[in-house]
């Protein structure tokens, strides 16, 4: 049971840190359109889903 509760709690920890670098560049430059970390940030979401749903 605990195994699988650290599993949910990295992969909410990974999705959210796949955000981090779009928000900093959206953060900074108001009009950047980040294509790359746009992409990744949404396989790390996909990742980061998958992960929690298997934990």
């Amino acid at each position: 049971m605990k195994g699988k509760l650290i599993t949910v709690f990295v992969g909410v920890f990974i999705v959210a840190v796949s955000w981090v670098p779009l928000l900093i560049v959206a953060a900074r430059d108001r009009y950047a359109m980040p294509v790359g970390l746009g992409l990744l940030a949404f396989a790390g979401s996909f990742v980061g889903g998958v992960t929690a749903l298997v934990g």
